[in-house]
């Protein structure tokens, strides 16, 4: 019979260690491939469904209204998160839809109905970069669509708005997101208040007015006003009914009001005069309607408009900008940039292009320039998609990206 000896033990304990170091090896090595197998897996699924839902809306009247139709009903069985990712499949294998808005408002919402007491935290779930932040927009309009509340229940939710669109927790929204954020909110106040304007407005005093001196209430009026001006879905349509001017009666209706209220109505009204605006001369036309002071406004948000409205044909869009006075070339062009890059963080190389290919040499500095200023509005200093952007800009601009480190 052997004995047991200290070296022996030695031995058996380094036979003993190898084994078990074997079967880790072997045990992780299997999860990382099932890990691996399990991720194709899903990559595969979320190509099959963009596959499928491509080929359900290709007959379509409007291949971008049937995505918009089909892509939520996938939330049945995928997560809002996933569903976004089918999107970006679809998008990448149709151009015709590089506007996704409506589809953020519809996903969001979907998710906000599987548990309402939760809307806020979907709000935080909400991708970055992707349809033009409707995600944000949609999750909390959902969250109070069809009720209107009494002054005594608006009260006991002013703590929730007040900080709804500030950071907290593991949320901590880029300049452009919590701008997003407040423009929607904005829209629920019409919702909370039956849409009854002033109400509104005032609402959006109270919680888009910060202690710290911040003035958020600019982008909550225009949200307010959209709601009259825009309707998308039908509850919308029921919201406003017998509340819109016709295209005669803007003028006195948002004559009712005064600074950036008025200039945000007269901003929003612009469906009633989509034709005229369509046209670089029109666009002047329409935003002449202003006061003094907030006619750059107008053009800005005309710019972001429009580059939706030419379905973000890059020829198109030139053209209309070069075709303004040199004066306003420069706000055309730059808010151009940014849509594109508001719209999905993958149009960075798009936006800098359509910046480089201005004409007018001032209309292309002050494109740069903006793109420089919002690297730190639309991104986190020095995230992923801020270094994208600001090494894809020409020197000097390049430099200066680089070297922001907030927003300035």
């Amino acid at each position: 019979m052997s004995r047991f000896t200290p070296k022996n033990s030695l031995i058996l304990f380094a036979a003993l260690a190898i084994f078990a170091g074997i079967l880790f090896f072997r045990h992780n090595a299997a999860l990382d491939i099932s890990s691996v197998s399990s991720g194709l897996r899903a990559q595969k699924s979320f190509e099959e469904h963009a596959t499928d839902i491509i080929a359900r809306c290709k007959n379509a009247k409007s291949r971008p209204s049937c995505y918009d139709d089909e892509i939520p009903k996938l939330m049945d069985s995928i997560s809002m998160e996933d569903a976004f990712r089918v999107t970006q499949i679809v998008q990448a294998q149709d151009p015709a839809y590089q506007f996704c808005h409506v589809l953020g408002h519809r996903l969001s919402a979907r998710e906000v109905q599987k548990n309402p007491d939760d809307w806020k935290n979907v709000v935080s779930r909400c991708p970055s970069g992707t349809c033009s932040n409707g995600c944000i927009h949609g999750g909390f309009q959902e969250r109070f669509r069809k009720e209107s509340f009494s002054p005594e229940e608006i009260d006991t939710i002013k703590p929730d708005l007040t900080d709804l669109c500030e950071a907290r927790g593991e949320w901590h929204p880029t300049g452009l997101e919590q701008g997003s954020c407040y423009h929607a909110l904005g829209h629920l106040t019409m919702y909370l208040t039956n849409a009854d304007i002033k109400k509104s407005i005032a609402l959006c005093k109270e919680v888009a007015v910060k202690k710290d001196g911040r003035d958020l209430s600019r982008l909550c009026f225009d949200g307010a006003f959209m709601q009259i001006f825009q309707p998308l879905e039908p509850e919308d349509f029921a919201l406003i009914e017998g509340k819109v001017p016709d295209a005669s009666g803007v003028s006195a209706f948002c004559g009712q009001f005064s600074g950036t209220q008025k200039g945000a109505c007269l901003t929003e009204s612009w469906p009633l005069f989509r034709e005229e605006v369509m046209q670089p001369l029109g666009l002047v036309r329409f935003c002449a309607r202003q006061d003094a002071e907030e006619r750059d406004r107008c053009f800005i948000s005309l710019a972001y408009i429009l580059t939706v409205q030419f379905q973000f044909d890059t020829a198109k869009l030139k053209m209309f900008c070069g075709g303004l006075p040199e004066e306003r070339q420069g706000i055309c062009f730059s808010n151009v940039a940014s849509r594109f890059i508001e719209t999905d963080y993958r149009n960075i190389s798009r936006a800098v292009t359509f910046c480089a290919g201005a004409t007018y040499i001032p209309a292309k500095e002050q494109c740069f320039n903006e793109l420089t200023i919002y690297s730190t509005y639309n991104f986190h200093p020095q995230s992923e998609e801020f270094l994208a952007l600001c090494t894809a800009l020409p020197v000097p601009w390049k430099t200066a990206c680089l070297g922001k480190k907030s927003l300035q």
